[in-house]
């Protein structure tokens, strides 16, 4: 039964479908998080900062450090934005929207039993330069809408288009306390310019990434396809993960990824 449904992942189809939720995963997901959140790195950066809570003093035996006791100015990395973002463009036809649909089930049954984590889903397609995004899954929504990504699927790839939008939609509504991060799920290379598109498409999404990190909200990606070099170079070195259907190498290269982006500091950069 467990490799049935693990080979859920790599089928075909083109209509409503409920995703596969991988349950190492989604554990994985949230020990990462626990860790990070918790770990002597973490507390220890805080302490040093003037950050240190009552969830963390107890750690902390006082000796050497005279700013245990200061007040905390910096906001807790504890609250956590996540909007994933899934390329439904027509190149992700078939087995494609399949693994990505349950990538972004997966994170959503991790994240929502987190109080202090928000998860969000949309998915994105472009016709003659306009680029359209649906909201899947937001906080409060039932489950339907990620049952029918596989009927969604239409257009080109505009995918740096779609992260300017969203990512910009998540800077804004940014709260001081709250870590942001966007998780780019695609297929490939964009294929569409968007309006005020300007050079080359993949030098037009590293430089959206780059602005959206300046405005404190983080980019990671997860290649669907078999090739992750364009999604290197659009998210940065170190920030993409591939996933053609193996679930075992998919929690360890996105604990790694995953955890890295966490450890940042969730205040403007």
């Amino acid at each position: 039964m467990a490799r049935k449904e693990a080979d859920r992942s790599n089928e075909v189809t083109h209509g409503y479908r409920k995703p596969y939720i991988n349950a190492a995963t989604a554990a994985g997901i949230q020990t990462v998080f626990n860790r990070t959140r918790l770990s002597h790195q973490s507390w220890e950066a805080r302490q040093l900062a003037g950050r240190l809570d009552g969830r963390q003093a107890w750690r902390n035996d006082a000796r050497g450090s005279i700013d245990i006791f200061r007040d905390r100015r910096l906001p807790s990395p504890t609250k956590l934005d996540v909007h994933i973002l899934v390329d439904g463009s027509g190149s992700m036809s078939g087995g494609r929207i399949c693994r990505a649909q349950d990538m972004a089930g997966t994170l959503v049954d991790a994240f929502k039993r987190v109080p202090t984590i928000r998860v969000h889903v949309y998915q994105h397609y472009a016709t003659q330069g306009v680029t359209t995004i649906h909201r899947v899954y937001e906080p409060g929504d039932s489950l339907d809408g990620l049952n029918l990504m596989p009927t969604m699927i239409a257009g080109g790839n505009a995918d740096g288009f779609a992260l300017e939008a969203v990512g910009l939609r998540a800077a804004q509504q940014k709260r001081p306390d709250t870590k942001s991060l966007v998780i780019m799920v695609s297929d490939g290379l964009p294929s569409v310019a968007g309006v005020g598109a300007t050079g080359d498409i993949l030098d037009h999404s590293t430089l959206v990434t780059q602005m959206l990190k300046r405005k404190g909200v983080d980019v990671m990606a997860v290649a669907i396809a078999g090739d992750s070099r364009a999604h290197e170079r659009m998210y940065g070195t170190g920030s993409s993960v591939l996933f053609t259907g193996d679930w075992n190498q998919l929690n360890r290269d996105f604990a790694g990824v995953f955890g890295k982006a966490l450890a940042k500091s969730p205040t403007h950069r």
